[in-house]
């Protein structure tokens, strides 16, 4: 089912606003005892923030393409 030109605009806007906050969260000042983690947990979370937010970057491009 096809988006229209609306709906796939704001669809891509949400994408991309959502994996630039993941990819953020942690150079906005998110301190690991703040959320409950562990150094080691708060390094792995990065690692898997960044993969979040290239997928979600890589959907968003996928619909501009459309």
């Amino acid at each position: 089912m096809a988006l229209g030109d609306t709906r796939r605009k704001v669809r891509i806007m949400s994408l991309t606003t959502a994996a630039s906050m993941i990819d953020d969260y942690f150079s906005g000042g998110a301190e690991p005892d703040e959320i409950g983690l562990t150094e080691k947990e708060a390094e792995i979370m990065e690692q898997e923030n960044k993969k979040v937010a290239a997928k979600l970057y890589a959907m968003a491009e996928k619909l501009e393409k459309q």
